[in-house]
């Protein structure tokens, strides 16, 4: 057997380190397929969602979604370091968000019963446009 064809413990894990590496960071962005692995998506009859940073990026989805009163939307997070702050509501409205950083699979919920425009935004992607509303009419 020549030297060509004979592989040392070095070239083994030079070859390995990029798929590890791609497997690690896969990992720290949520990997997996998508939306299909987030059992939050599947909301109850009635209940709206909004997507957190789908697929990675700085958004909600949708950016803007509109509801009769007393709907409830679950904010269901598909990436990781997000949150969903509060930045004006309609003046008799006690919605709080979200402020804590949360990961992947997170979700909560909330009624809308005030009619009006909730705007919010995740409070470390500001800077990337990470903003949203729900329009809640009558």
């Amino acid at each position: 057997m020549g030297d060509r064809t004979r592989r040392t413990r070095r070239d083994v894990l030079r070859a390995t380190a990029g798929a590890g590496a791609a497997a690690a960071l896969a990992g720290c962005l949520g990997g997996g397929d998508g939306e299909d692995d987030v059992e939050a998506l599947d909301a109850p009859e009635g209940t709206e969602v909004v997507e957190v940073g789908p697929d990675g990026n700085y958004v909600f989805d949708p950016e803007e979604l509109t509801v009769s009163t007393g709907t409830t939307v679950r904010f269901v997070w598909l990436s990781a370091t997000h949150n969903v702050a509060v930045t004006s509501q309609p003046e008799d409205a006690d919605w709080s968000g979200h402020d804590t950083i949360e990961d992947r699979g997170f979700s909560f919920e909330h009624t809308f019963e005030v009619p009006g425009r909730y705007e919010y935004v995740c409070t470390p992607h500001r800077g990337q446009g990470m903003t949203g509303a729900v329009v809640v009419e009558e």
